[in-house]
C-alpha cells in the first residue's frame, strides 16, 4: 500500500462553459465532454472522509492549474485559481482512502 490517498477529479458542465469562452467549438466541446477521462490525484494519506476534505481545501489551486493547463494551455484564458468556490462548481472531487500498487516494476514519474 502507498503511504497516499487519492482524489478523482471530475468535470462539471461548468467547466465545459468556462472552455467555451475560450474559442473552442461546441462541437469540440461537446466531443470532449463525452470522453473526458476523470483524472487521480495521490495526495498526502488521509484516513477519514473529513481529512480529505481538508487536504482537497489546500491543494485545490495546484489541481485547478493542472486541470486548466490540460485543457487549455493559454493562460490569458484562464480564471482566478484562488477561488474554492469556483473550483467546487467546476469539478467533482472523489475521494479514495487507501492506494494500493498492483502494477509491476517501479513507479516512473513524468514531467510535462
Amino acid at each position: 500500500m502507498l503511504n497516499r490517498s487519492a482524489v478523482v477529479i471530475g468535470h462539471e458542465l461548468a467547466f465545459f462553459g468556462w472552455l467555451k469562452t475560450t474559442g473552442k467549438s461546441s462541437d469540440d466541446i461537446e466531443t470532449l465532454r463525452q470522453t473526458s477521462d476523470r483524472v487521480v490525484y495521490l495526495i498526502p494519506a488521509c484516513h477519514f472522509s473529513e481529512e480529505i476534505d481538508e487536504v482537497v481545501e489546500d491543494l485545490f489551486e495546484e489541481i485547478f492549474l493542472r486541470e486548466l493547463r490540460a485543457w487549455q494551455p493559454d493562460e490569458s484564458h484562464w480564471p482566478d485559481t484562488g477561488d474554492f468556490s469556483l473550483f467546487t462548481r467546476w469539478f467533482t472531487v472523489d475521494g479514495v482512502q487507501a492506494v494500493e500498487d498492483v502494477g509491476r516494476g517501479g513507479i516512473d514519474e513524468e514531467r510535462p
